[in-house]
Protein backbone atom coordinates (compact mmCIF):
# COMPACT_ATOMS: atom_id res chain seq x y z
CA UNK A 1 0.00 0.00 0.00
CA UNK A 2 1.53 3.39 -0.27
CA UNK A 3 2.10 6.23 -0.87
CA UNK A 4 0.31 8.83 1.12
CA UNK A 5 1.95 10.86 3.44
CA UNK A 6 1.36 10.47 7.44
CA UNK A 7 -1.62 12.69 8.82
CA UNK A 8 -0.55 15.72 10.65
CA UNK A 9 0.70 15.66 14.21
CA UNK A 10 -0.56 19.13 16.19
CA UNK A 11 0.62 19.25 19.61
CA UNK A 12 -1.91 21.04 21.38
CA UNK A 13 -0.30 23.65 23.30
CA UNK A 14 -0.25 23.88 26.95
CA UNK A 15 -2.16 25.58 29.17
CA UNK A 16 -0.46 27.37 32.21
CA UNK A 17 -3.62 27.44 34.57
CA UNK A 18 -4.18 23.82 33.94
CA UNK A 19 -3.18 20.09 32.80
CA UNK A 20 -6.41 19.79 30.92
CA UNK A 21 -5.68 21.66 27.15
CA UNK A 22 -8.66 24.27 26.54
CA UNK A 23 -11.49 23.10 25.26
CA UNK A 24 -10.71 23.94 22.15
CA UNK A 25 -7.63 22.39 21.62
CA UNK A 26 -9.15 19.37 23.00
CA UNK A 27 -11.88 19.14 20.24
CA UNK A 28 -8.73 19.73 17.50
CA UNK A 29 -7.19 16.71 18.94
CA UNK A 30 -10.02 14.51 18.91
CA UNK A 31 -11.61 15.55 15.55
CA UNK A 32 -7.55 14.90 13.87
CA UNK A 33 -7.33 11.60 15.55
CA UNK A 34 -11.16 11.00 13.81
CA UNK A 35 -9.36 11.76 10.69
CA UNK A 36 -6.46 9.81 11.13
CA UNK A 37 -8.84 6.78 12.10
CA UNK A 38 -10.68 6.90 8.57
CA UNK A 39 -7.99 7.16 6.75
CA UNK A 40 -6.65 4.50 8.45
CA UNK A 41 -10.26 2.48 7.90
CA UNK A 42 -9.93 3.17 4.28
CA UNK A 43 -6.63 1.77 3.85
CA UNK A 44 -7.67 -2.06 5.04
CA UNK A 45 -7.31 -4.68 2.42
CA UNK A 46 -9.12 -7.59 1.13
CA UNK A 47 -12.98 -8.67 3.09
CA UNK A 48 -11.92 -6.00 5.65
CA UNK A 49 -12.49 -3.06 3.16
CA UNK A 50 -16.37 -3.33 3.88
CA UNK A 51 -16.26 -2.96 7.59
CA UNK A 52 -13.57 0.23 7.04
CA UNK A 53 -15.54 2.10 4.78
CA UNK A 54 -18.24 1.60 7.30
CA UNK A 55 -16.24 2.37 10.19
CA UNK A 56 -14.65 5.19 8.18
CA UNK A 57 -17.83 7.07 7.53
CA UNK A 58 -18.43 7.09 11.23
CA UNK A 59 -15.29 8.77 11.97
CA UNK A 60 -15.95 11.34 9.38
CA UNK A 61 -19.35 11.54 10.98
CA UNK A 62 -18.10 12.48 14.56
CA UNK A 63 -15.65 14.58 12.86
CA UNK A 64 -18.58 16.72 11.64
CA UNK A 65 -20.06 16.77 14.79
CA UNK A 66 -16.81 18.30 16.69
CA UNK A 67 -17.05 21.09 13.67
CA UNK A 68 -20.54 21.48 14.76
CA UNK A 69 -19.86 22.12 18.21
CA UNK A 70 -17.42 24.89 17.00
CA UNK A 71 -19.22 26.15 14.15
CA UNK A 72 -19.22 29.63 15.19
CA UNK A 73 -15.65 30.22 16.33
CA UNK A 74 -14.42 28.01 13.25
CA UNK A 75 -16.09 30.86 11.10
CA UNK A 76 -16.61 30.64 7.57
CA UNK A 77 -13.19 28.16 6.37
CA UNK A 78 -15.20 25.62 9.09
CA UNK A 79 -18.20 25.84 7.55
CA UNK A 80 -16.45 24.80 3.79
CA UNK A 81 -14.87 22.12 5.63
CA UNK A 82 -17.78 20.36 7.37
CA UNK A 83 -19.10 21.02 3.60
CA UNK A 84 -16.81 19.41 2.02
CA UNK A 85 -16.32 16.14 4.49
CA UNK A 86 -20.36 15.88 3.71
CA UNK A 87 -19.42 15.59 0.39
CA UNK A 88 -17.33 12.71 0.76
CA UNK A 89 -19.97 10.85 2.85
CA UNK A 90 -22.06 11.18 0.56
CA UNK A 91 -19.60 9.64 -1.52
CA UNK A 92 -19.07 6.74 0.61
CA UNK A 93 -22.87 6.29 1.00
CA UNK A 94 -23.36 3.39 -1.62
CA UNK A 95 -20.37 1.60 -0.61
CA UNK A 96 -21.73 2.39 3.29
CA UNK A 97 -24.88 0.92 2.66
CA UNK A 98 -23.67 -2.10 0.86
CA UNK A 99 -22.46 -3.69 4.36
CA UNK A 100 -25.30 -1.99 6.07
CA UNK A 101 -27.58 -3.73 4.43
CA UNK A 102 -25.39 -7.35 5.23
CA UNK A 103 -25.28 -6.11 9.09
CA UNK A 104 -28.83 -4.91 9.29
CA UNK A 105 -30.10 -8.38 7.75
CA UNK A 106 -28.16 -10.42 10.23
CA UNK A 107 -29.53 -8.32 12.81
CA UNK A 108 -33.12 -9.75 11.82
CA UNK A 109 -34.78 -12.07 14.41
CA UNK A 110 -36.52 -15.02 12.13
CA UNK A 111 -39.02 -15.74 14.74
CA UNK A 112 -40.15 -12.41 13.17
CA UNK A 113 -42.01 -14.72 10.33
CA UNK A 114 -41.84 -18.21 9.83
CA UNK A 115 -41.05 -17.84 5.84
CA UNK A 116 -37.82 -15.36 6.93
CA UNK A 117 -36.39 -18.10 8.78
CA UNK A 118 -36.40 -19.50 5.77
CA UNK A 119 -35.09 -16.99 2.95
CA UNK A 120 -32.87 -15.17 5.47
CA UNK A 121 -29.42 -17.30 4.42
CA UNK A 122 -30.52 -16.53 0.85
CA UNK A 123 -31.18 -12.56 1.70
CA UNK A 124 -27.88 -12.70 3.59
CA UNK A 125 -26.23 -14.38 0.33
CA UNK A 126 -27.28 -12.07 -2.52
CA UNK A 127 -26.26 -8.86 0.02
CA UNK A 128 -23.27 -9.65 0.39
CA UNK A 129 -22.81 -10.48 -3.20
CA UNK A 130 -24.13 -7.01 -3.95
CA UNK A 131 -22.27 -5.36 -1.84
CA UNK A 132 -19.12 -6.88 -3.13
CA UNK A 133 -19.86 -5.73 -6.79
CA UNK A 134 -20.20 -2.46 -5.33
CA UNK A 135 -16.62 -2.31 -3.97
CA UNK A 136 -15.23 -3.89 -6.92
CA UNK A 137 -16.73 -1.39 -9.28
CA UNK A 138 -15.33 1.17 -7.05
CA UNK A 139 -11.95 0.06 -6.84
CA UNK A 140 -11.61 -0.48 -10.57
CA UNK A 141 -12.45 3.16 -10.92
CA UNK A 142 -10.44 3.96 -8.12
CA UNK A 143 -7.42 1.48 -6.14
CA UNK A 144 -6.86 1.48 -2.75
CA UNK A 145 -9.32 4.30 -2.86
CA UNK A 146 -6.43 6.46 -2.67
CA UNK A 147 -7.62 9.48 -3.83
CA UNK A 148 -10.21 9.69 -0.82
CA UNK A 149 -7.70 8.96 1.30
CA UNK A 150 -5.77 11.54 0.12
CA UNK A 151 -8.84 14.04 0.06
CA UNK A 152 -8.61 13.09 3.74
CA UNK A 153 -5.36 14.08 4.62
CA UNK A 154 -6.18 17.90 3.09
CA UNK A 155 -9.01 17.70 5.63
CA UNK A 156 -6.50 17.27 8.63
CA UNK A 157 -4.35 19.98 7.14
CA UNK A 158 -7.49 22.29 6.89
CA UNK A 159 -8.63 21.17 10.36
CA UNK A 160 -5.36 21.60 12.00
CA UNK A 161 -4.78 25.56 10.71
CA UNK A 162 -8.62 26.33 11.84
CA UNK A 163 -9.05 28.85 15.35
CA UNK A 164 -9.45 26.12 17.86
CA UNK A 165 -7.68 28.83 20.35
CA UNK A 166 -11.21 31.17 19.40
CA UNK A 167 -13.53 28.38 21.28
CA UNK A 168 -14.86 28.89 24.59
CA UNK A 169 -17.03 26.33 26.52
CA UNK A 170 -19.82 28.79 26.81
CA UNK A 171 -20.01 28.57 23.14
CA UNK A 172 -20.21 24.98 22.98
CA UNK A 173 -23.01 24.73 25.65
CA UNK A 174 -24.80 26.55 23.87
CA UNK A 175 -24.19 24.42 20.54
CA UNK A 176 -25.72 21.77 22.59
CA UNK A 177 -28.24 23.53 23.58
CA UNK A 178 -29.18 24.50 20.39
CA UNK A 179 -29.00 20.92 19.18
CA UNK A 180 -31.29 20.09 22.11
CA UNK A 181 -33.86 22.68 21.20
CA UNK A 182 -33.82 21.44 17.78
CA UNK A 183 -34.45 17.93 18.89
CA UNK A 184 -37.40 18.84 20.73
CA UNK A 185 -39.22 20.50 18.23
CA UNK A 186 -38.54 17.87 15.84
CA UNK A 187 -39.69 15.16 18.52
CA UNK A 188 -42.72 17.48 18.43
CA UNK A 189 -43.47 17.24 15.20
CA UNK A 190 -43.37 13.61 15.06
CA UNK A 191 -45.89 13.49 17.93
CA UNK A 192 -48.24 15.44 15.49
CA UNK A 193 -47.56 13.32 12.70
CA UNK A 194 -46.47 9.94 13.59
CA UNK A 195 -47.33 8.57 10.21
CA UNK A 196 -45.00 10.94 8.44
CA UNK A 197 -41.53 9.81 7.17
CA UNK A 198 -39.93 12.90 6.45
CA UNK A 199 -40.86 13.64 9.94
CA UNK A 200 -38.85 10.74 11.51
CA UNK A 201 -35.80 11.73 8.80
CA UNK A 202 -35.26 14.70 10.86
CA UNK A 203 -34.73 12.80 14.42
CA UNK A 204 -31.56 11.40 13.28
CA UNK A 205 -30.17 14.80 14.63
CA UNK A 206 -30.19 12.45 17.85
CA UNK A 207 -27.36 10.78 16.43
CA UNK A 208 -24.98 14.22 16.58
CA UNK A 209 -26.25 14.75 19.66
CA UNK A 210 -25.21 11.84 21.02
CA UNK A 211 -21.93 11.58 19.69
CA UNK A 212 -21.66 15.20 20.67
CA UNK A 213 -22.42 13.80 24.17
CA UNK A 214 -19.78 11.09 23.85
CA UNK A 215 -17.43 13.31 22.95
CA UNK A 216 -18.07 16.38 25.73
CA UNK A 217 -17.94 13.54 28.38
CA UNK A 218 -14.58 12.53 27.35
CA UNK A 219 -13.29 16.23 26.94
CA UNK A 220 -15.35 18.61 29.26
CA UNK A 221 -18.63 16.53 31.34
CA UNK A 222 -19.47 19.87 32.49
CA UNK A 223 -20.34 21.22 29.48
CA UNK A 224 -23.03 18.32 28.41
CA UNK A 225 -26.48 18.19 28.31
CA UNK A 226 -27.95 17.40 32.16
CA UNK A 227 -29.78 14.47 31.46
CA UNK A 228 -27.19 13.15 28.93
CA UNK A 229 -28.95 11.89 25.82
CA UNK A 230 -31.44 8.92 25.86
CA UNK A 231 -29.36 5.76 24.77
CA UNK A 232 -32.68 3.85 24.49
CA UNK A 233 -34.40 6.40 22.24
CA UNK A 234 -31.27 6.35 20.09
CA UNK A 235 -30.99 2.47 20.29
CA UNK A 236 -34.28 2.61 18.98
CA UNK A 237 -34.45 4.74 15.97
CA UNK A 238 -31.28 2.97 15.24
CA UNK A 239 -33.37 -0.08 14.79
CA UNK A 240 -35.51 1.89 12.71
CA UNK A 241 -32.93 3.13 10.21
CA UNK A 242 -32.35 -0.82 9.61
CA UNK A 243 -36.17 -0.94 8.45
CA UNK A 244 -36.04 2.08 6.50
CA UNK A 245 -32.64 0.63 4.55
CA UNK A 246 -34.58 -3.07 4.30
CA UNK A 247 -37.87 -1.14 2.80
CA UNK A 248 -35.23 1.12 0.55
CA UNK A 249 -33.78 -2.54 -0.94
CA UNK A 250 -36.59 -4.02 -1.55
CA UNK A 251 -37.73 -1.61 -4.51
CA UNK A 252 -37.70 -2.30 -8.05
CA UNK A 253 -34.03 -2.54 -8.22
CA UNK A 254 -34.08 -5.07 -5.05
CA UNK A 255 -31.08 -7.53 -5.02
CA UNK A 256 -33.77 -10.10 -3.97
CA UNK A 257 -35.97 -11.90 -5.78
CA UNK A 258 -40.30 -10.97 -5.58
CA UNK A 259 -40.95 -13.55 -2.93
CA UNK A 260 -38.06 -12.62 -0.98
CA UNK A 261 -38.75 -9.04 -1.70
CA UNK A 262 -42.39 -9.56 -0.08
CA UNK A 263 -41.21 -11.08 2.84
CA UNK A 264 -38.34 -9.09 4.29
CA UNK A 265 -40.73 -5.55 2.98
CA UNK A 266 -43.50 -7.09 5.21
CA UNK A 267 -41.14 -7.84 7.85
CA UNK A 268 -39.44 -4.72 8.05
CA UNK A 269 -43.00 -2.65 8.13
CA UNK A 270 -43.82 -4.61 10.81
CA UNK A 271 -40.96 -3.40 12.94
CA UNK A 272 -40.49 0.19 11.87
CA UNK A 273 -44.33 0.89 12.95
CA UNK A 274 -43.48 -0.88 16.78
CA UNK A 275 -40.24 1.08 17.02
CA UNK A 276 -41.85 4.22 16.15
CA UNK A 277 -44.87 3.76 18.54
CA UNK A 278 -42.49 3.40 21.14
CA UNK A 279 -40.72 6.42 20.32
CA UNK A 280 -43.38 8.21 20.27
CA UNK A 281 -45.02 7.12 23.24
CA UNK A 282 -41.41 8.00 25.25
Amino acid sequence: MGGLPAMPEVAPPVSPASDAPPIGDALRAFALDELANAARQLAREGGERHAGIHQARKSLRRVRATLALARRALGEPGRQLDGDIAGLCRGLSALRDGQALVEALKRLDPAESPALQALLPQAIELAKARREALLQRALAREPDLARRRQRIQGFARRLARLPWDEVRGKRVARAIARSERRLDKARARVARQPGHDERWHVLRRLRRLRQQDHLLLALASDLRPVAGVPLDEATMLGEAQDDVLLLRHCGSRSPFPPALRRELRAVARERLRRVREAVAAA
